[in-house]
């Protein structure tokens, strides 16, 4: 059975096989845990608005160790705060919109790198990509993408990758495409995003 499921890094992960997968969506909550959608000011979201998810559950830990204010940063009042945007749709399931530290805010909008990064995988000359926000005086943060190729494809221009990409996401599109032989990984296997802000600002 495949079961579709989402968790953080360095904590048990448990998956319910009741109900149905849905693609795209990480499922619901376990039982035994309850869950909430958050606005940044603390405020409780409706069904549909996008928010960072707060979850509470008697396994839920205490707290980093010896560091009482990294740890009063993200659990208030038994709820403990993930740090994923998530929406939560009119049947309970959870749908992934990126890390909170990660969303890119262009023009008062929030992007989540993941779209982009699943729209730019979409070209079948696409082997790898990896998107950032840069610091942007007028627009707050740009689109900033890197992508490498796959060998025995015919390679698209930069400006035909990037249209390739508004087709598909819009006004989330980068601004600036960068091709690298390949992308930073971290110790997992995942896009390094941390070395691609600091290759980003050698340039």
């Amino acid at each position: 059975i495949l079961l579709i499921s989402a968790g953080p890094g360095g904590r048990c992960c448990l998956t319910p096989i009741e109900g149905e997968n849905r693609l795209g969506s990480v499922g619901k909550m376990c039982p035994g845990f309850e869950g909430c959608i958050r606005s940044s000011d603390g405020r409780e979201l409706s069904v549909g608005e996008e928010g960072v998810l707060w979850v509470k559950s008697p396994t839920l830990t205490v707290g980093y160790w010896n560091n009482l204010a990294a740890t009063a940063e993200i659990i208030q009042e038994g709820w403990l705060n993930t740090g994923d945007a998530m929406r939560l749709d009119d049947d309970g399931y959870l749908w992934f919109c990126g890390r909170r530290k990660q969303i890119i805010v262009h023009d008062g909008s929030n992007i989540c790198p993941q779209d982009v990064e699943e729209a730019l995988m979409e070209h079948p000359a696409v082997d790898q990509a990896g998107v950032i926000g840069i610091e942007d005086a007028v627009h707050g943060q740009n689109v900033h993408a890197y992508v490498s190729f796959k060998s025995g494809f015919d390679v698209p221009t930069v400006p035909e990758l990037i249209v390739f990409a508004r087709e598909r996401v819009g006004y989330k599109a980068p601004e600036v495409l960068q091709v690298l032989p390949s992308l930073p990984l971290n110790a997992v296997g995942k896009i390094n995003r941390v070395a691609l802000h600091a290759m980003s600002s050698r340039h």
